[in-house]
């Protein structure tokens, strides 16, 4: 039996799922909530995974079908490369979980090391866990001048 490994933070984004490692520590640049270090941090974290881990076709439209990936639990090799980000979110304390499913879900994509899914159920939208609004969705632009 295949396990999938998740990591997701306890509040809910615009799929309709808990929102994952990337997204909660640009919800926290956005708002203002980071250091230079700690973006830093996040673009070399970030880099290090467009170059390793293929993108999910769904992400070139702005994942209009709410998708959320999850690990092969064999991808140890890649998981260990999130510790930097979820250090970030235990430092600004957001709240995050590991989580291992065999089913999580319908499978849209899938490579060596993880799945694209749609999940069984989605849940309401919740505000983030700190106060403010995101700023502009601009990291492709912003994160060239960390590396």
């Amino acid at each position: 039996m295949t396990v999938f490994l998740r990591f997701q933070t306890k509040y809910v984004g615009r799929t309709g799922a808990p929102v994952g490692v990337f997204v909660a520590v640009d919800h926290l640049r956005r708002t203002g909530r980071l250091s230079e270090e700690e973006i830093t941090c996040y673009a070399v974290a970030d880099a290090w995974f467009q170059e390793n881990l293929p993108n999910p076709p769904f992400y070139e439209d702005g994942n209009s079908i709410g998708a959320i990936t999850w690990f092969r639990e064999s991808a140890d090799s890649m998981t260990t490369h999130l510790d930097p980000l979820l250090a970030i979110l235990d430092a600004k304390e957001v709240a995050w979980e590991r989580l291992s499913a065999s089913d999580p879900g319908r499978i849209v994509y899938q490579d060596p090391w993880q799945v694209g899914v749609i999940p069984a159920s989605r849940e309401p939208l919740t505000p983030l866990p700190y106060p403010g609004k995101p700023g502009p969705n601009d990291w492709f632009k912003v994160r060239k001048r960390y590396l």
